[in-house]
């Protein structure tokens, strides 16, 4: 837990730096808007997170993204070109998908050994080339679907803003099923313990294909619900909707601790990610400082431009703190396991001594 304190202290640092910086930081609108942002990220990279724990990972989550949205324009949308069946049946339909997706993906991985690399690469190629086919290339608007009010309504309002919107409120329901099956369940220790030692894992009796094709499913399943979350927020598909969120997925999942050797991580580990990258890029864009210079007054700013580069900057550094403080752990071991048996052959001489 100190590392996910400490990152949980570094957001709190930023977020009183933004706000001295910009006092627009505060304001109820863009609060609720970085709550609702930081919800949809977080959704998917608490299912990344499964996934890397075990030593996987999962580079297809942003085509399941766009696809699952695609298909609930396409199939529940009134507009034209879709096919104006009832939106149960279009949110049944991408989320059925969308797990199927997870169940070949695992079992291509757990049963034919094949890399998940190349795995859920070629996944992310396929469901985003899928999502094309669909759309031909072009846009599905979804018109008056009652699904673009998902984003903006919820509990309890605030002038014109739900303080609670239902992209927060689903957050909060995965963050509970995810935190109750990581941290207090078999699954979870199965989890953990596959990350950290796949052989020993084997061997101890633990099903470890079964284990492992759980949490791609997991992860896609996570990755649809983002998906319709998405598609009421953006109002429209294409098949570039998750473009690159899969690595967004990953960032906030190594920047909340979760570790990319796994066997180390936690559901708090992702939200804290989750929300630091959000803060990262609403910060590039409302960060100001006002200085004088001669008597005139200037305002420094950052340029949009800057958003790959500090977002980069901030998953090195955590894959650095990473990597530090596992090496310091190990010797810290290796330390300690010196001392055992260092006493132990000390004890053994006393004994010999005596005798």
């Amino acid at each position: 837990m100190r590392r996910e304190l400490g990152i949980f202290c570094a957001v709190v640092v930023m977020c009183g730096f933004l706000f001295w910086s910009n006092h627009d930081f505060g304001n109820a609108g863009n609060i609720l808007n970085l709550s609702r942002q930081a919800a949809m990220l977080g959704i998917f990279a608490i299912g990344s997170s499964f996934v890397i724990i075990t030593g996987g990972i999962d580079l297809s989550v942003g085509g399941i993204i766009g696809l699952t949205g695609v298909l609930i324009a396409k199939i529940s949308s009134p507009s034209i070109h879709c096919l104006h069946y009832p939106l149960w049946m279009g949110i049944g339909i991408a989320m059925a998908v969308a797990l199927l997706i997870g169940l070949c993906q695992g079992l291509l991985i757990s049963k034919l050994k094949l890399p998940p690399f190349i795995v859920t690469l070629a996944g992310m190629l396929l469901w985003r080339g899928l999502a094309q086919i669909i759309t031909h290339g072009g846009t599905l608007g979804l018109g008056t679907s009652p699904l673009i009010n998902l984003s903006t309504e919820g509990l309890f309002r605030y002038g014109y803003h739900s303080v609670l919107a239902y992209p927060v409120l689903m957050f909060i329901g995965v963050i509970i099923l995810a935190g109750y099956l990581l941290h207090a369940t078999v699954f979870g220790r199965y989890v953990f313990a596959i990350g950290g030692n796949r052989d020993a894992a084997r061997y101890s009796g633990i099903p470890v294909d079964r284990v492992e094709t759980l949490t791609y499913v997991i992860s896609a399943g996570l990755a649809g619900v983002a998906g319709i979350c998405y598609a009421s927020y953006i109002g429209q598909m294409t098949y570039l909707v998750g473009n690159g969120y899969e690595l967004n997925a990953i960032a906030a999942a190594v920047i909340g601790g979760v570790s990319l050797r796994g066997g180390e991580g936690s559901v708090l580990g992702a939200i804290i990610g989750s929300i630091m990258l959000e803060l990262i890029q609403n910060g590039i864009i409302l960060f100001k400082w006002v200085y004088h210079v001669a008597g005139q007054r200037k305002v420094f700013t950052i340029s949009s431009n800057w958003t790959y580069f500090i977002t980069g900057a901030v998953i090195l550094l955590a894959v650095l703190i990473d990597q530090l403080a596992s090496n310091f752990n190990e010797r810290k071991r290796l330390r300690r396991q010196a001392q055992v048996i260092a006493a132990k052959q000390e004890g053994g001489k006393t004994a010999a001594g005596a005798g």
